[in-house]
């Protein structure tokens, strides 16, 4: 149990690192490529503004006199450092002239290629290649301006990379302290149980001998002075005790990870058969019909006595806790999935897998009714487990409880 919680530990920890990087190295490679695409639109901005020239940079500013350049906050050696051409159209579309003194990478070819792809797409703003490009309208027409972004691309590009790497690096390096911390952060709720888990079954041993003494001494009362009302009351209680005390007991022996059982090939369906035989009669007497429904031979590594302890459990709480005159399927599939249908009384639809914890009832009322204490289907778990196999507990429509188990 110490090692299942301990894995169950790192697995969410590491989960929660994960998640945590995930949105930091998310949030922080979008806002580079934005400042990016920004700064590259600032100056297609500028430049479209200027006619498709880069506007003039004044490095000194006369007392008085307004500047709107100067707001654009340009260094004055980027426009000698800013790779562009611009291109103007008529009002048909038809290029009148290329402005390509500032580029050198691009041939004029090229430069028409790339003005006709993006007048097909129709997009005012966007990306063509390494190159981003802005459109306006101007006297003449159209202006086009394509502004070469391949170094911005080449650093956003590398600061991706280099942000995956370092948060590959940082979440393996805390996965690496989580496992090896886990067994200190685990290790005082592991004790707890553990220690939980040795008093129930030191508690179950030592009720033991105190109602055997009071199962005695009523039977005795009984055959000095006959049975009353106070005698079976006394002995009706006593098996409700002794019945929990053994469950208790054998929910806690099961769930001890150092105990193992002897696995061997065993036919399921046969099983299966023969619990449901068994089965029938209680079910009659309790105004119920048991249908099972079981492929034949199907064959699975198991303990038998666990196993139909197992379907014992389950036909028991089938029977007590179905609506009157309902009937409990039971279906065996070739795979060895196994089915066990029957309608409950049930408040809601969806996964009820909250009825394998322990002490769990839908309806505590009905539950102490049929002498009921949450702890069969808890036990049924602790056998599945036992055996690598897997059970779910849905709810249908039409209150129908299906209860489906997979060994592997």
């Amino acid at each position: 149990m110490s090692e299942k919680l301990r894995l169950r530990f790192i697995g969410i920890a590491s989960l929660c690192v994960f998640i945590v990087l995930f949105l930091f190295l998310v949030c922080i490679n979008t806002w580079n490529y934005n400042n990016m695409t920004h700064n590259a639109d600032r100056t297609l901005n500028a430049i479209s503004a200027n006619n498709g020239i880069f506007p003039k940079i004044h490095k000194d500013k006369p007392k008085g006199e307004f500047m709107p350049e100067k707001r654009l906050e340009f260094s004055p050696e980027e426009p000698f450092s800013t790779r562009y051409f611009s291109v103007t159209l008529n009002e048909e579309q038809e290029q009148i002239s290329i402005n390509m003194n500032s580029i050198a990478s691009v041939s004029l070819e090229e430069a028409t290629d790339m003005t006709n792809t993006v007048m097909e797409r129709g997009k005012d703003r966007g990306f063509y290649g390494s190159y981003r490009y802005h459109k306006t309208e101007v006297e003449e027409g159209s202006l086009l301006v394509f502004l070469d972004c391949t170094k911005d691309l080449f650093f956003t590009n590398n600061f991706f990379l280099n942000s995956i790497y370092v948060g590959g690096a940082g979440f393996l390096a805390v996965c690496f302290l989580i496992v090896l911390l886990s067994k200190a952060a685990v290790r005082p709720v592991a004790e707890s149980y553990e220690k939980q888990k040795t008093f129930i079954t030191n508690a179950g041993h030592e009720l033991k001998t105190p109602l055997s003494i009071i199962e005695a001494n009523r039977e005795v009362i009984e055959m000095e002075n006959g049975e009353s009302q106070w005698t079976q009351s006394i002995k009706h209680q006593v098996e409700r005790l002794t019945r929990l005390t053994n469950q208790l007991t054998t929910l806690a022996k099961m769930e001890e990870s150092q105990e193992k059982i002897f696995l061997e090939s065993i036919d399921f369906s046969y099983i299966i058969t023969d619990v449901c035989d068994e089965m029938e009669a209680f079910a009659q007497g309790q105004g119920k019909t048991i249908l099972s429904s079981v492929s034949p031979n199907v064959m699975i590594n198991g303990n038998e006595d666990q196993l139909r302890q197992l379907l014992y459990i389950l036909l028991d709480n089938g029977v007590k806790h179905s609506k009157e005159n309902s009937v409990i399927e039971v279906t065996l599939a070739n795979n060895g999935k196994l089915t066990i249908r029957n309608q409950a009384y049930l408040e809601q639809t969806g996964n009820m897998n909250i009825l394998l914890e322990r002490f769990y009832r839908t309806d505590t009322s009905r539950s102490r009714q049929t002498g009921g204490y949450g702890l069969g289907l808890s036990i049924a778990n602790a056998i599945v487990e036992q055996h690598k196999g897997k059970i779910s507990i849905m709810a249908l429509k039409d209150d129908i409880l299906e209860i489906t188990i997979m060994f592997r």
